[in-house]
């Protein structure tokens, strides 16, 4: 009793003698907050894989934005819908207005965070803080380079935003230009160099090319020969002329070498891979998944876009009867899980290549438009056709239908008619989106067939951001414009004599000509619409190439006016911007 006493006495003294605030005082012995995650060598690694997934997010793994820059432009024929309704699309209240101005603000953001914190940061050596910084300049200047090519004059925001700010306005483009040429020289003096990175990282090359095109839309000429220059002559970078990679024993060419899997990158032997964004399959974080259906994030699905669906052509028999040629969807030279939602303008499908149809570049591994037919009992049942295929070959180029025979795809509508080709259905494409004989085997549902599963239609490559290749056509571009065509046609010949085809004169040099040579080189890796908003030939170009936004394919029954060559200012940024005015853009 008396122990029972004791211990209630010392309870009560210790409980009323304590400093009771102290006492319930939290103190976390460790945790991550925005004040204490940015001083290390790790943090700031953490920070710039933000920056390299934005980037990806924007420009490839958001299913339905990821060929906008390809599709308002003068390359493609958009299928689905039929008619095309730019008027909606680029409304100010609309998902494309407000899709690229948040991603790219969300990169400045970033960006903006680590160049912020990088002085601060004691535990980084000074060349770490330069390298980090460079990173961080270099990824704020791609976010205003999109930015000012799809919305011109755009709020320019260079430090980090710590608390809510309402009152942004419109920066001229000239500003903004001088501020990502800034970041962007920067970055080519203070990356490390390209041999130095591990595969998916950028580099001074990666700079100096993203440079070369804001010294080009800033008319600084000379300036874009010398950033070009200074990638062409690195000693660690050269274009590929030989077969090369996972698929260099079996049939193709140098070209479609430079797009099978597990060929982009320098660990694969590749020298012309400047920065290539990474895709990992069935890897957390890796932007691919075979299991995901299309309305899943995180994959490219430039396949299931670009490459036409074959099961929809069908030939109409004298009879009245429709006759299927192909299964679908087939891991083969069809197009896998195509559905065609673009296919080419007949100015990509057939005017680029009509003074050299031999061209590499244009070769049936790299444009076919001949497919082995699947269901050959149909042969074996109808001689006649067996006769107009003796190969067992669809050739949209050659063949011939039997007397009495006519195609039909079963949508009726859009810019080409049922039975005329190119359609959707059956059509040349670019086997850049396609790997075709060897998907991952979780990709088949029989692969003794190549028959794909359901969830097929993505692209199972790492993607080019930048291409040795575009920097020869990018320091033509400048020696056009400097009048040095002879300089021009030597840049534009290399790349021509990699593809085997027919050399160029200097008198056939002019920015139409190298906006050519840039489809057929670049088609469905560049984003056109950014190239042609740069050069200033946008509007002119959709008009002569482009009929899907003519009057006669348009669901407003109007031409495409040049006022679309900006995308309008989203109204949510507009409206939450309350203390100052943000300002539309004209015709919206």
């Amino acid at each position: 009793m008396k122990k029972i006493l004791l211990f209630t006495v010392i309870s009560a003294l210790t409980l009323t003698g304590c400093n009771e605030d102290k006492f319930l005082e939290e103190k976390a012995l460790d945790f991550n907050s925005a004040s204490n995650s940015y001083n290390t060598k790790a943090d700031f690694d953490a920070a710039t894989t933000e920056l390299y997934y934005l980037t990806r997010e924007e420009f490839y793994t958001t299913y339905d934005r990821t060929t906008d820059l390809s599709k308002f432009a003068d390359m493609w024929i958009t299928a689905d819908p039929l008619k095309s309704n730019i008027t909606a699309d680029l409304s100010p209240s609309g998902a494309i207005a407000k899709f690229y101005w948040d991603e790219n603000y969300k990169l400045i953001a970033q960006a903006n965070t680590v160049i912020s914190r990088v002085p601060n940061a004691t535990a980084l050596t000074d060349d770490q803080k330069k390298e980090f910084e460079a990173k961080g300049r270099f990824f704020r200047a791609l976010g205003y380079r999109t930015l000012v090519l799809l919305y011109g004059n755009v709020p320019l925001q260079i430090e980090e935003v710590t608390a809510p700010k309402t009152d942004f306005t419109r920066e001229s483009k000239d500003k903004v230009w001088a501020q990502v040429i800034e970041d962007l020289e920067y970055a080519a003096a203070n990356l490390p160099e390209i041999n130095a990175v591990k595969d998916g990282e950028i580099s001074k090359p990666a700079a100096n090319m993203l440079l070369a095109e804001a010294y080009l839309a800033t008319g600084a000429n000379d300036k874009a020969v010398n950033a070009a220059s200074a990638v062409i002559n690195n000693t660690n970078l050269a274009l590929m002329t030989q077969r090369f990679g996972s698929q260099a024993k079996e049939d193709g060419d140098v070209f479609y070498d430079l797009f099978r899997p597990n060929n982009q990158n320098r660990s694969a032997g590749n020298t012309e891979g400047i920065w290539v964004i990474q895709f990992e399959t069935n890897v957390d974080g890796g932007g691919n998944n075979t299991s995901h259906f299309f309305w899943n994030p995180g994959s490219f699905w430039g396949e299931r876009f670009f490459a036409p669906q074959v099961d929809k052509f069908q030939l109409i028999a004298p009879d009245g009867t429709n006759v299927q040629l192909f299964n679908w969807p087939i891991g083969d030279m069809t197009g896998g899980r195509g559905i065609g939602t673009h296919y080419a303008v007949d100015h990509l499908y057939n005017g680029i290549w009509a003074d050299d149809f031999n061209d590499m570049r244009n070769s049936e591994f790299n444009w076919p438009r001949r497919f082995k037919i699947h269901r050959t009992n149909v042969l074996a049942d109808r001689p006649e056709l067996a006769a107009a295929m003796p190969d067992g070959y669809f050739d949209l180029e050659h063949t011939v239908l039997p007397a009495g025979y006519s195609m039909t795809t079963g949508f009726d509508g859009g810019v080409n008619a049922t039975n005329q080709l190119p359609n959707r259905f059956m059509c040349g494409y670019s086997t850049k989106m396609t790997t075709p004989f060897h998907y991952p085997d979780a990709q088949y549902q029989d692969k003794a067939t190549y028959q794909l599963a359901g969830t097929g239609g993505k692209t199972f490559t790492d993607q080019y951001f930048f291409r040795l290749a575009e920097a020869y056509l990018l320091r033509a571009e400048a020696y056009v414009n400097l009048g040095k065509k002879a300089e021009a046609a030597a840049d534009i010949n290399v790349l021509r004599t990699r593809a085997k085809a027919k050399a160029v004169t200097a008198d056939q040099m002019d920015i139409d000509f190298i906006l050519d040579e840039r489809l057929r080189e670049l088609v469905c890796e560049e984003k056109r619409r950014l190239t042609l908003s740069r050069v200033g030939k946008l509007a002119e170009r959709i008009k002569k190439y482009n009929p899907y936004f003519n009057a006669a394919n348009s669901a407003d029954k109007k031409d495409y006016d040049a006022h679309f060559d900006l995308f309008p200012i989203p109204l949510s940024a507009i409206q939450a911007n309350k203390d100052a005015v943000l300002e539309q853009n004209p015709g919206y």
